[in-house]
């Protein structure tokens, strides 16, 4: 649907002259409250689309005093993101703090996934906290289906180098 106009005049605001589109007859007294000087506006026998309107206008004689704006380039569309992963839940997964096991490289690797904006030394209390809770067997059952989120995860997203 078009929208169509009215009325369709040019006012001066701050040294500007510009057109102005509108079906209502109190728009006058808006442009005078926000400090337009020189408004005229007519009445249009028709409505009219705003092309239409400045077509008018500039039958009239009216002008504009700014150039008329250049449409926008079209821009390549933007590749679709990655999902993210799901955050696997690290919270009762006891490792070896020392940073030398294979379990607490996995639990570090969990945590870079879960908080991507921590630092590493974030990162490694994090984990080092989480250590101090025992692991029984309905958390190893987590940290198992973590683990193989984690290895579809990668499958998908990490590219082979």
């Amino acid at each position: 649907m078009i929208k169509t106009f009215t009325r369709a005049g040019i006012s001066t605001n701050k040294g500007e002259s510009l057109f102005r589109f509108t079906t209502s007859a109190t728009r006058e007294k808006i442009l005078v409250d926000a400090g337009h000087t020189d408004i005229q506006f007519f009445e249009l026998d028709t409505p009219l689309s705003k092309p239409d309107a400045i077509a008018y206008l500039e039958a009239k004689g009216l002008k504009e005093d700014r150039i008329a704006k250049a449409a926008k380039p079209a821009t390549a569309p933007k590749a679709p993101k990655a999902p993210k992963a799901k955050a696997a839940d690290t919270s009762d997964v006891q490792v070896d703090a020392s940073g030398d096991s294979a379990a607490f490289t996995k639990a570090l690797h969990l945590a870079r996934i879960n908080f991507p904006s921590h630092t590493e030394t974030q990162l490694r209390e994090y984990v080092e906290f989480q250590n101090k809770l025992t692991l029984g067997p309905v958390a190893q059952a987590a940290v198992d289906d973590a683990e193989e989120e984690l290895a579809a995860v990668e499958e998908e997203f990490v590219p082979d180098f």
